[in-house]
């Protein structure tokens, strides 16, 4: 069904006779050099769409552009391709239900200039308009169908489909039953307990308790990772255990996670700022605090270290 939905999706926006990306969020830096414009195709994406999003970077021509990384979803968003070029990030993705969808904050890099792309939402909108969707207009049979065998054939044979999508949906429900009983790594919990969070909305009701599950979990997978006793120490103590401990790879070598540590500092003193200073931060600095912590779960294991 994944598949089927992104040829149909695919086939519309290729069939359309003018698409035309429709800006969503924009950034400029105060000289006005450095510009970041993030668009979307289609302008008002319904849930069967393939959404085209488009990070369109201005910039002087010997700076070079970093992209900010991706997984395989932003928000409610499955990622399905990404392409780059120098000054340009596609990603084609299929939204996963309809309402409001955030599109995280995306931090970039132009040479030494750093621009933040605000977070926003999209509207997904339903295939159908229930508001004014009737059942006025469908006629009703008034005369008996002749039970020819013609008829009776069909029958048959659309009995005999639907026979045959139930059982392979049997069997593909079975199938991720048993995949879903593999135990999980360590990356893999983490990520599964921080997609959680962020589908809890908790950072729109409580952002101290959002915080704090945010960093339980990044310590927690630090523990995990290399036996530091982490939920347990603090911020201080925290970071002086990992810049002295050792990871054992699967090689038996042993290399101190160092540059991975260098992305985990700021995400840990913004935590802090926000479970003891009481500070307020907003929707951006909550994604970007996110955004950090799945960046580091995600590049932690392949990662080696700098």
């Amino acid at each position: 069904m994944f598949w089927i939905r992104l040829f149909i999706g695919t086939a519309i926006v290729a069939c359309s006779p003018s698409v035309v990306a429709t800006p969503l969020s924009e950034a400029v830096s105060t000289d006005g050099r450095y510009r970041a414009v993030l668009s979307i195709t289609p302008e008002r994406p319904y849930l069967a769409d393939t959404i085209t999003l488009t990070l369109t970077v201005t910039c002087p021509d010997k700076e070079i552009v970093e992209f900010p990384p991706f997984g395989d979803r932003i928000g409610e968003l499955n990622i399905v391709d990404i392409q780059t070029t120098d000054r340009q990030l596609v990603l084609t993705a299929i939204p996963q239900r309809v309402g409001k969808t955030p599109i995280w904050a995306m931090p970039l890099r132009c040479g030494e200039q750093q621009i933040i792309l605000p977070g926003i939402e999209i509207d997904i909108a339903a295939e159908i308009d229930s508001e004014n969707a009737s059942l006025d207009d469908i006629g009703l049979a008034t005369e008996l169908i002749p039970a020819s065998p013609r008829y009776i054939y069909a029958v048959i044979a659309a009995l005999g489909l639907v026979a045959m999508v139930l059982l392979w949906l049997f069997y593909r429900r079975r199938g991720a039953s048993e995949t879903e009983m593999i135990p999980q790594s360590a990356q893999e919990l983490a990520l599964r307990r921080l997609t959680d969070l962020l589908e809890s909305r908790k950072h729109e009701s409580d952002i101290k308790y959002f915080f704090v599950e945010l960093s339980d979990i990044i310590r927690w997978y630090v523990e995990r990772l290399t036996g530091i006793r982490a939920p347990e120490l603090t911020t201080e103590e925290f970071l002086y255990k990992i810049a002295g401990s050792t990871r054992r790879h699967r090689n038996g070598d042993k290399q101190p996670p160092t540059r991975s540590l260098e992305s985990l500092v700021p995400f840990l003193e913004a935590a802090d700022f926000v479970k003891f200073a009481k500070h307020v931060p907003t929707n951006d600095e909550i994604m970007l605090a996110f955004r950090r912590a799945e960046n580091f779960v995600r590049a932690e294991v392949n990662q080696p270290a700098g």
